[in-house]
């Protein structure tokens, strides 16, 4: 996708403070998770938070590759998140300001379980979303039915994505981007269980007949992770899965069951 200068991702110097300014506008988020049908792991390997008062939520995904070691990459994702939480809180306190990258940073020291887990936090300050992100894990901005911005993920190859953990990466490894919103903007945030299986095509409709029938962020949510899993569980549909399968030289068809997490966000503008 070529996005005009002003969505382009833009990096940031690991010391670069995030601008503290003054905004109209404010982030309405919700979450909706959906776990695999998995009795050994009934919370799924996916995490998230929202910190609503400080304007900053994240996913995560476990790595579904430690539970040939026994080990539950979820409890991994849920710890990260929860001190990333911590970490944004603290932030905001200190320095009237969130920096996701240097909260990731702390949330990570803080983690000691075992596993690994992408990472995706993203904060509004001021007309901007700043984001600090590690893995597959992603959102897109979309604005009157268009997908506008696209975080890019990383990955050493198809289905291996970058990986926070203490035998893994480090949050040194995480890419910084910024884009510009304005109201009524949704915010589409999830792990690959949702963006594995759902084209952004279908996002943008779904986004855009949620704001004209008045539907809130939590419903919407649900409504884009149910619509996920049937994809998901589905044998014959296409998906970006498929897609990035082929491309990358494999036979697949179908869906790709994971676990799925959703959050969504609305922006408004403030009262």
């Amino acid at each position: 996708m070529d996005w005009s200068e002003e969505y382009r991702s833009i990096l940031f110097d690991d010391q670069e403070t995030v601008s503290c300014t003054e905004s109209n506008l404010k982030m309405i988020p919700a979450a909706f998770c959906i776990p695999k049908d998995n009795p050994s792991r009934p919370k799924g390997e996916d995490a998230y938070f929202i910190s609503e008062s400080e304007q900053t939520i994240g996913v995560a995904d476990g790595v579904g590759g430690w539970a040939i070691r026994g080990i539950d990459a979820g409890v991994y994702a849920r710890e990260l998140m929860s001190n990333v939480q911590d970490s944004v809180q603290d932030e905001k306190k200190k320095n009237g300001v969130v920096n996701p990258k240097r909260a990731l940073t702390e949330g990570f020291r803080y983690t000691v379980s075992q596993g690994s887990s992408t990472a995706c936090i993203i904060t509004l300050q001021g007309e901007f979303l700043h984001c600090a992100n590690v893995g597959d894990s992603k959102f897109v901005l979309i604005r009157d039915g268009k997908v506008v911005f696209s975080s890019p993920i990383q990955t050493n190859a198809f289905n291996s994505p970058y990986q926070l953990g203490q035998e893994s990466d480090s949050p040194s490894v995480a890419a910084e981007f910024k884009c510009r919103v304005e109201p009524w903007d949704v915010i589409v945030a999830g792990t690959d269980g949702l963006f594995d299986n759902v084209h952004e095509t279908e996002l943008e409709t779904m986004a855009f007949q949620g704001l004209v029938e008045g539907t809130n962020p939590d419903l919407l949510a649900k409504e884009i992770a149910t619509f996920a899993l049937g994809k998901a569980t589905d044998p014959f549909v296409c998906t970006p899965f498929q897609i990035e399968a082929i491309q990358a030289g494999y036979e697949y068809l179908g869906g790709k069951y994971d676990d799925i997490t959703v959050v969504v966000a609305f922006i408004k503008p403030l009262a």
